[in-house]
């Protein structure tokens, strides 16, 4: 089963509504929104920032605010991509930043659940290596995948 399907139906398994979109509505606006939690630092989440860093646009941890670079459009297509900005999140040299959409191997993505769907691992598919936290305001890293590490596992919720 596809990742986007997985988190579609503990969602509505979770919460026990559904909502069906408007036949001309926009596609990314009849998705659901996320936000990914760190289950290490349970304030911070993935943020999309327009900072100007090595790499640009850093995909960071940062104590959650609730704006819409902290939300998340998670696709079956493996992509997670920016409310905010519409990018996808793209590994980049180790580090996580937004870039335009496209075909890339460096931005899919895969979901694994750990403790029964609680938290999971994202490992870039063909790899690895998982999105791990680097600290609060300081870029995502990719590092090679353990089942144990904690600052490579993540809470998954709707925004």
């Amino acid at each position: 089963m596809k990742f986007g399907r997985i988190l579609a139906a503990v969602a509505v398994a979770g919460s026990a509504l559904l909502a069906a979109p408007a036949v001309n509505a926009d596609p990314l606006v009849a998705q659901q929104q996320w936000k990914i939690e760190s289950l290490t630092r349970s304030s911070d989440v993935w943020d999309q920032s327009n900072w100007a860093w090595d790499p640009n646009f850093p995909v960071v941890a940062h104590e959650s605010h609730e704006g819409a670079n902290q939300k998340w459009y998670i696709s079956d297509d493996g992509t997670i991509k920016s409310v905010e900005y519409g990018w996808c999140v793209t590994a980049i040299d180790g580090k996580l930043a937004g870039r335009p959409c496209g075909e890339f191997d460096n931005q899919k993505w895969k979901g694994e659940p750990h403790d029964g769907y609680h938290n999971w691992q994202f490992r870039l598919e063909g790899s690895n290596r998982c999105v791990t936290h680097n600290g609060e305001f300081k870029e995502l890293i990719l590092t090679g995948c353990e089942d144990v590490r904690r600052d490579q596992r993540w809470i998954i919720s709707k925004a």
